[in-house]
């Protein structure tokens, strides 16, 4: 069990776990109050870098090394983030989209 291997896949995990946890907080406000997506921004970030934080101290009383485990952490924390920022982008054109349908205020050239 004290393979860094198992150290950086657990790590990994408790990074997706926080960009899964910034994608629903983004995506909430995204829908109930999307002009507050920046100031929500300073949240997330430091979500993340908290997170970071923990590993590293937590890394001094667990049996694998600081290396493996902020690798895997940061991993966690970058992949899923880009995934699902890509996720969000896409939700937020169909509304978008929908909005404008509704107001009839399209990008329509036509009239």
């Amino acid at each position: 069990m004290s393979s860094p291997v198992v150290g950086g896949l657990l790590a990994f995990a408790g990074g997706c776990a926080v960009s899964v946890l910034n994608y629903f907080i983004n995506r909430r406000t995204l829908e109930k109050k999307p002009s507050a997506l920046a100031s929500v921004s300073v949240a997330r970030q430091f979500l993340s870098i908290g997170y970071l934080v923990l590993v590293f101290f937590l890394a001094k009383v667990l049996p694998w090394d600081h290396a493996p485990l902020l690798l895997g952490a940061a991993v966690g924390l970058t992949i899923p983030s880009i995934l699902l920022a890509m996720r969000l982008a896409k939700l937020n054109d169909s509304m978008k989209k929908t909005r404008s349908d509704t107001t009839g205020k399209g990008d329509d050239s036509r009239g």
